[in-house]
């Protein structure tokens, strides 16, 4: 072994251990050869170059204990990179204070959205047999149904091998409330199959899941409602329901996960179900009432046997549908997207929307996207102060890696730190937000572990991409230029951060854009003629009332009160429609059917809800056989029929399969719309069934009276129906429910549109912050030369507000496109304005200008003297 020098790498190595900087563990052989040759180099040439101390301590602790050192290295090192971190963060204060409220913004919206797509994207995950459970539904020439024809399931499962199992489900009449104490209570109930616990993972704490739901009239019911109703001992005991029916508990389910499609209080066994309607395995192929679930057997090809199934209804009623000028298919959805499903309607429970989770997916991703821009533009611009301390670690040997390094745990605290103020936003804001998404979070929801591990992830990501870059780029800085303030040669990228500056405008112009043109359909829709006076309307669903003469009483009783203008007694109105979907023919059945609303009314029904009639006539109480037999249809009806006009359709016939709807046409309402204005106008046929099918008491009143006369019906209700509960509605305010989605969806536009412009603005002040401190030696001699203030103000900001128009001109027709394709998704919808757009320039501009402004002011106000001194 050499006694002159060590090799070089033995140098290398004490000088990373002196500097604190980390050693990688040697081993073996190479371990042996360093320890010798670091110990005579530390006794002959460590003293010239390092204190006695530092050499000594350095040299005995490698000696007993490498692995030691090396993590005392590694903490020392990441112990200092964060004190320079916190100390460079408390040094620009208002730099790291704007970059603390941009990333504390968008982590705090960015981070509730995410507790809100983990929790969408969870539904249906518990079930252990998930991916091997299907729902049957039904594609017909006329729509998609998640409903079936009674036959399908037991189709399925007698001649289909790869069917392990099926389950019949279907909704239990309004009239199923439970009768406790002489109280009824209405709940959740719905009938199910015997197989139902055997193929969906519910746990049950009392009862056989082969054996709850086999026997009629057994139920099982929630864990909730055996401590309501038998103070949680329900097994085996009798539960009363349609006033005087018993139905035995024969199970208690758990509490039900909240991320289920399934929701239930109470179920009934499906074998139960033909003693209170029709039902048929056979030939029950008119009745679409049903729902069927299907597990398979293990290694089905699912492609392949939906492609065998679909042609069932060819296969069985194929003559008979075509005849009606009818086709239908049977499809399967995977149990695991059912919630999320935007085409069929969800029976069972909520519904949720893949295209809302996508939409609010998007804006979290391009907030989180603008806060890292913003702090990659801030500390780009903050790095002109610091180009001389990093020029200054260069030259006494600091690498590239380390600067890279301190940069990133800078980027990597602020990003902790603001998560730490996001959080406080998020737990203050959840209740809102629940609002806002019609949800029901708490701090708790926080806590899982899916969330926990999302939020790290998301946390990692910000903090790489928002320090990665300007750690890049200041690491790169050559320490002769940086120590000279030449930072206009040496810094790359403005250009780069001037586009990013448009794409945040792009971005943000985008969002309000959108906000104003849904808010534009949402006026469009409330102040559309309807055909019908939505207004003075207030409504009794009796819907769980007994049928019967109690029901013309309560009719005859509301209308004698006083501020009662009219009663109508019916079973549709709009915004709750009839029986939507039965087929009916002109004159006879042939091969071309229409599908209608069917409604059963009184002849007080046009006068209630001001229809005008344009051809024909009303129903009379004179005239019984036009009462029997006559139909009231609307204009939409006429054209489908293919009858000429609306006198044309008087006097002519209309037939059904089902003998509903069925007669003669006596009158000609003109069209209004029973539903949104997202759907067209259905066909509507009418007849004088009001007393046989109706459950709406429709009441024209004296506003003036509102309060005397809600009084009086509550007094009425109580003497004709006793202890069934009153529920009642104003038309009005139920009809624009049906535009909830639409409302929501501009709130939430509304409120991240703001948030986005407000990071938007605050990204801008970081790069004219850093254009102004390069240019005010510029602004200094432009002063001398007799330039104001205004002058200044303009040569500063004309770029920047440029950049916001251009960003806001290429947000134009994306919006253009993608506001066209939504819009076109309403039957009614109004055009796009170009005022829109005019309004989003001149505002993003103005808002960018007083942003600008802001700093160019500050610079432009600067002692001449003073900035010719500067650097």
């Amino acid at each position: 072994m050499g006694q002159e020098s060590p090799p070089k790498w033995s140098l290398r190595l004490l000088r990373l251990i002196i500097h604190g900087e980390y050693l990688e563990e040697i081993e073996g052989d190479m371990q042996e050869v360093f320890f010798d040759d670091l110990e005579i180099y530390s006794l002959k040439k460590a003293r010239r170059n390092y204190s006695r101390g530092v050499a000594n301590l350095f040299r005995i602790s490698l000696i007993k204990n490498l692995k030691w050192i090396n993590k005392i290295g590694l903490i020392v090192t990441i112990m200092r990179t964060i004190r320079l971190a916190f100390r460079n963060l408390l040094k620009f204060k208002t730099h790291s204070a704007v970059n603390l409220v941009g990333l504390s913004l968008g982590l705090a919206i960015s981070s509730l959205i995410l507790l809100y797509v983990l929790d969408e994207l969870s539904f249906d995950n518990f079930h252990t047999k998930g991916d091997r459970i299907y729902k049957v539904v039904t594609n017909a020439s006329n729509g998609e149904m998640e409903t079936n024809a009674h036959p399908v399931g037991y189709q399925l499962r007698t001649n289909f091998p790869e069917v392990e199992a099926v389950v019949y489900t279907r909704n239990a009449s309004s009239t199923f409330k439970v009768n406790h104490k002489n109280e009824r209570f209405a709940h959740d109930i719905y009938y199910a199959g015997e197989e139902f616990f055997q193929i969906f993972s519910f746990e049950l704490l009392a009862g056989n899941a082969e054996e709850v739901l086999k026997a009629p009239y057994s139920v099982v019911i929630t864990e909730s409602l055996e401590d309501v109703y038998f103070d949680g001992d329900a097994l085996g005991k009798t539960l009363k329901m349609r006033d005087s029916i018993d139905f035995k508990v024969t199970g208690v389910v758990e509490k039900l996960p909240p991320n289920s499609h399934i929701q239930f209080d109470i179920l009934i066994s499906f074998s139960t179900f033909p003693d209170f309607r029709y039902f048929s395995l056979t030939d029950g192929w008119g009745n679409f009432d049903v729902r069927n679930y299907l597990l398979l057997n293990e290694g089905v090809e699912i492609n392949e046997f939906e492609s065998k199934i679909s042609s069932i209804y060819d296969d069985n009623v194929g003559e008979w549908l075509s005849e009606m000028g009818m086709s239908m298919s049977v499809a399967l959805l995977p149990l695991k997207e059912l919630y999320l499903n935007d085409s069929y309607w969800n029976g069972f429970g909520p519904n949720g929307s893949e295209k809302k989770v996508k939409t609010v997916s998007v804006i979290a991703f391009f907030l989180l996207v603008l806060a890292c821009i913003n702090y990659i533009n801030l500390s780009t611009a903050r790095s002109a102060y610091r180009a001389k301390e990093v020029g200054m670690k260069k030259v006494v040997g600091s690498s590239k890696q380390g600067i890279v390094g301190q940069f990133m745990m800078e980027s990597f605290l602020l990003t902790i730190i603001s998560f730490a103020f996001a959080l406080i936003l998020i737990i203050g804001s959840l209740p809102f937000f629940n609002d806002l998404m019609l949800k029901e979070y708490t701090a708790i929801s926080l806590l899982s572990k899916e969330y926990i591990a999302g939020i790290s992830m998301l946390l990692l990501v910000v903090a790489f991409l928002s320090g990665y870059y300007p750690a890049l780029i200041i690491s790169e800085l050559k320490p002769l230029q940086a120590l000279s303030g030449k930072l206009s040669k040496t810094y790359k990228g403005l250009n780069l951060r001037k586009g990013l500056i448009a794409f945040q405008f792009f971005i943000s112009s985008g969002l309000v854009l959108a906000t104003l043109l849904v808010v534009d359909q949402i006026e469009y829709m409330r102040t559309h003629e309807l055909g019908f006076d939505k207004d003075q309307i207030l409504v009794i669903n009796a819907t769980s009332t007994p049928s019967g003469s109690a029901r013309e009483v309560m009719k005859n009783e509301l209308a004698a009160l006083s501020g009662v203008e009219i009663v109508s007694y019916n079973n549709a109105l709009p915004g709750r429609p009839g029986w939507q979907g039965q087929w009916a023919y002109p004159e006879k059945i042939s091969d071309q059917h229409v599908s209608t609303e069917y409604m059963a009314v009184d002849e007080s029904y046009l006068t209630a809800l001001g229809l005008e009639l344009i051809a024909g006539k009303n129903f009379d109480l004179t005239k019984p056989s036009e009462l029997e037999s006559g139909l009231i249809i609307n204009e939409t009806c006429v054209r489908e029929m293919g009858w000429a006009n609306p006198e044309d359709a008087i006097g002519r016939h209309i037939v059904s399969p089902s003998q509903t709807p069925q007669g003669t046409v006596i009158g000609v309402v003109k069209d209004y719309h029973g539903t949104g204005l997202q759907e067209n106008i259905w066909p509507k046929v009418m007849d004088y069934s009001g007393k046989q099918y109706g459950r709406y008491y429709a009441i024209r009143y004296d506003v003036s009276q509102t309060y005397d006369l809600i009084k009086n019906i509550e007094n009425k209700w109580d003497e004709v129906y006793g202890s069934y509960p009153l529920k009642y509605f104003f038309l009005d305010e139920e009809f624009d429910l049906q535009y909830r989605s639409e409302n929501q969806l501009a709130k939430v536009l509304s409120i991240f549109s703001v948030i986005v412009v407000i990071v938007s603005a605050i990204g801008l002040l970081g790069l004219i912050s850093f254009v102004a401190l390069s240019k005010t030696k510029e602004v200094g001699i432009r002063k001398t030369l007799g330039a104001n203030v205004q002058q200044i103000i303009y040569i500063l900001s004309k770029e920047f507000v440029f950049l916001v128009v251009v960003g806001n001109l290429l947000s134009v027709p994306f919006i253009w496109y993608f506001g066209q394709k939504w819009l076109n998704d309403f039957a009614y919808h109004t055009s796009i304005n170009p005022t829109i757009f005019v309004i989003t320039i001149l505002a993003t501009a103005f808002i960018a200008f007083i942003t600008i402004s802001f700093q160019t002011m500050k610079t432009a106000k600067m002692n001449p003297v003073k900035a010719l001194r500067y650097e």
